[in-house]
């Protein structure tokens, strides 16, 4: 796949100054993959001016019947072939509950971190550069005493941020999470993801993004929005979980920042959610709601809230059990917006950067406000995009 996007794609690795960058995308068949592909063209007709000259890149998208990321020999192949200049890693164990059950939390580490620490070593021996995507399940939903800064970077002690649990020891959190925070992991997979960010950053350092998400829907694949539609065009009620507290995120929103990240020359971690919060039943509520406006849906059926603990009771008379999942795990993404939003590149420490200054402001797409808006609204775009 060729597109066409601004010269600001770094001019560094295996290309020449004036040749195409080569970005290469694991996990293609994932929804973020394929928004990544849909959204590379609108951010190349976005930043194509004369005030910058454009140039060619390469998409190339390797599905995991193309590219086992978790394979040594595999993906030292790939990457001899295609040199990326890029990489963004897609390719993800998604399975929360079956990760709890042997033989799958072995499968968990090798995709979640083993393939990221393979793709890190590669991207060191080629001077590439790597954007892996991580997931809000690397926190628990509690906070040690002590901590006590709030996405807004005032102390949540002011704002009672926080709410006293039953162990004395931590706190309930109730404000989203900032990159800052520790994580603590409940599950397998969150335990995995987080050997996944922890081996990218040793590896490559500064030229690593990591980019956690949360609650991640789009058109593509399976989520909770297709789900929840298909569901209520079939169902009489549904039970959906009341005390779990995350941020919807649209997956073209993310891939759209993204983007973004990559032509700011980005590094480091950063938070990505639709901004926001809500519990999975309010998040149902609103797509029953929307999607009815939209006549996607042509009734509404009851939505009944239920609690963690009596959603894995019934899921255990049915011979499932359920991995633990955070009470809280909205996130703050003001940082990234921040950066974004920086008038100049601040890459002087990256000698193999020579890039002109960008005012990303300046290009003015839908998208752009959509990624910074309220999760209903992302929810409405991505709808009204079915």
């Amino acid at each position: 796949m060729i597109t066409r996007v601004n010269k600001l794609l770094a001019n560094h690795g295996n290309t020449t100054a004036n040749g195409p960058q080569t970005v290469l995308i694991t996990g293609a068949d994932s929804q973020l993959a394929k928004a990544l592909q849909r959204r590379a063209s609108t951010i190349a007709q976005a930043f194509s001016t004369q005030a910058f000259s454009t140039q060619s890149f390469r998409l190339i998208p390797l599905t995991r019947e193309q590219l086992d990321i978790s394979d040594a020999l595999a993906v030292a192949k790939a990457f001899g072939e295609y040199r990326p200049d890029w990489v963004i890693n897609c390719a993800a164990y998604n399975g929360v509950d079956d990760a709890e059950r042997e033989p799958e939390p072995e499968l968990a580490y090798r995709v979640n971190s083993l393939g990221p620490e393979l793709l890190a070593k590669q991207c060191v021996n080629l001077d590439a550069r790597l954007v892996h995507i991580s997931s809000d399940y690397v926190f628990s939903g509690k906070v040690f005493s002590g901590e006590g800064v709030s996405c807004k970077g005032i102390s949540s002690d002011v704002f009672d941020g926080n709410a006293v649990s039953s162990d004395a020891s931590q706190l309930q959190k109730i404000s989203p999470y900032l990159e800052t925070d520790p994580p603590s992991p409940l599950s397998v997979y969150g335990k995995s993801k987080l050997a996944g960010e922890d081996a990218v950053f040793r590896l490559l350092g500064e030229r690593a993004i990591v980019i956690r998400t949360a609650w991640l829907y789009g058109q593509d694949g399976h989520n909770f929005v297709k789900t929840m539609l298909k569901l209520m065009q079939t169902q009489a009620s549904l039970n959906v979980i009341d005390d779990q507290i995350g941020s919807p995120t649209w997956s073209d929103a993310l891939a759209y920042t993204v983007w973004q990240l990559i032509l700011k020359q980005g590094q480091g971690l950063f938070h990505y959610a639709g901004l926001g919060e809500c519990s999975w039943y309010q998040f149902a509520k609103e797509i029953q709601r929307q999607a009815f406006e939209f006549k996607l849906l042509t009734q509404q059926i009851p939505l009944v809230p239920i609690d963690s603990a009596g959603y894995a009771a019934k899921a255990l008379m049915q011979g499932k059990s359920l991995a633990l999942r955070p009470s809280y795990s909205a996130l703050c993404s003001e940082k990234l917006q921040h950066f974004i939003a920086m008038p100049e590149l601040q890459t002087q420490h990256l000698p193999t950067r020579n890039l002109p200054t960008l005012n990303l402001q300046d290009h003015q797409d839908p998208l752009m406000s959509i990624a910074w808006q309220d999760w209903r609204q992302q929810l409405k775009a991505m709808l009204q995009s079915l």
